[in-house]
């Protein structure tokens, strides 16, 4: 199964590492070209959680929402739910089908007072049973320092 993940703050960054340690390669969107060519060359997050090296050979890292969805068969979102819209609707419907979609999103879709999943539901028809959802209460970075943390994940 090839990953994606679409988010490069905190909770992105140790969710990366997390699927990284456990040897899956992970394409990941990250927020500019700079981002990058920062990780590339010093295998660390420039922004955050500073402490935490990637296996670059494990990353497929890009600026490019769209392209981690097309080159991936789960994708996991981890962007402030501001940028939700924002991000999903530039996506091609048409891509979206076949996905498995997890959501490491905080928070609901900006004034639709909906969550994610009865958003892509209404927008673009996605199947509830094509998505997940991981959630806290633990903090990025104890899961990204492996301290026991507790995780929620569900699903149909």
């Amino acid at each position: 199964m090839r990953i994606g993940v679409i988010g490069s703050g905190s909770w992105g960054t140790a969710l990366v590492k997390l699927l990284t340690d456990n040897k899956h390669k992970v394409c990941w969107t990250v927020r500019s070209r700079k981002v990058v060519d920062h990780i590339l060359s010093r295998h660390h997050n420039p922004n955050y959680l500073h402490s935490v090296h990637f296996d670059t050979s494990l990353l497929d890292l890009n600026a490019d929402p769209a392209l981690t969805f097309e080159q991936s068969d789960a994708v996991v979102m981890v962007i402030p739910s501001a940028y939700m819209m924002e991000t999903v609707d530039a996506i091609d419907p048409a891509i979206l089908k076949g996905k498995k979609f997890i959501s490491a999103v905080k928070g609901m879709v900006p004034g639709k007072n909906q969550l994610l999943n009865e958003y892509l539901k209404e927008q673009f028809g996605f199947p509830y049973e094509d998505y997940f959802t991981v959630m806290g209460p633990c903090h990025s970075e104890e899961v990204a320092a492996e301290k026991l943390s507790y995780l929620t994940f569900s699903g149909i």
